[in-house]
């Protein structure tokens, strides 16, 4: 999401009839949160983004409870089955949110001539915050655990901060074919769903920082719902995202294997 007319067709959409309308309805005006669609709302000063979800899988499901992840947030009907939370919210929404909140976006990770490009844009916080326990805000990296080590993706990599994490890419622009031969333009991630990731499709609206194959025989898949920590399949979850403190540039590339390197 790196040019001007990508920018100037998320203002039209959503950005200016929803932030700086006079109708826009505060969801909650005590904390300082305007709405920009039903689900997503942002808080401008404390530059806050939230936007509400559910948990998208069913973890605790005794016949099959290992749950391989791909994707950390999409939208309904899209990638629940790996996905950690599934929302109604339009990723442009969220996108939208993010620019009026003042975060600068990049763009997606890729590969070019079969190799890994790393996402770029500003670094992301994210928290799930269960609305039954809100005292419980949680990185979505604990309820996320390898399946060859006893680890977490949060403790995964912890003396390598620049390839963890998210960072707001901001999806692409794609051209879509309309019946009378024409084309219409539309935002990657709105149709893909792939709000937020975890491995690298290329129309994350924000994407984990480091370059994961979702090809199985590239990569093999191992990140797991974590069952003791996930709630049941269907629990509301508000998604919040903040600004992260601030790392080293990603690094471009990850081993021949596709897999990244597991320190001991």
């Amino acid at each position: 999401m790196n040019t001007p007319m990508i920018v100037t067709w998320l203002a039209w959409l959503v950005l200016a009839p929803a932030v700086h309308s006079q109708d826009v309805i505060p969801s909650d005006p005590l904390h300082g949160f305007a709405a920009i669609s039903e689900h997503v709302r942002v808080n401008i000063d404390e530059r806050i983004v939230e936007f509400d979800g559910f948990v998208a899988i069913d973890s605790h499901n005794e016949v099959t409870p290992d749950v391989y992840l791909e994707v950390i947030a999409c939208r309904v009907d899209t990638r629940e089955h790996e996905a950690l939370v599934a929302t109604h919210a339009l990723a442009s929404q969220v996108h939208a949110a993010l620019l009026a909140a003042g975060f600068e976006p990049g763009a997606p990770g890729r590969w070019e001539r079969g190799e890994p490009v790393a996402p770029t844009g500003q670094r992301v916080r994210i928290e799930l915050i269960v609305p039954e326990q809100p005292e419980l805000a949680t990185d979505p990296r604990t309820w996320i655990r390898s399946n060859e080590r006893d680890q977490s993706l949060l403790e995964w990599g912890a003396d390598q901060p620049e390839s963890r994490g998210w960072v707001f890419a901001g999806s692409r622009m794609m051209a879509i074919k309309q019946l009378d031969g024409g084309e219409r333009e539309v935002y990657g991630a709105d149709g893909t769903g792939q709000l937020i990731g975890l491995h690298t499709f290329g129309t994350e609206t924000i994407a984990w920082a480091r370059v994961l194959s979702p090809d199985a025989g590239q990569l093999e898949p191992e990140w797991l719902a974590d069952a003791s920590i996930v709630p049941k399949i269907g629990t509301p979850v508000i998604v919040r995202l903040s600004a992260a403190e601030p790392a080293s540039e990603p690094e471009a590339s990850v081993p021949a294997s596709g897999r990244p390197r597991l320190e001991p």
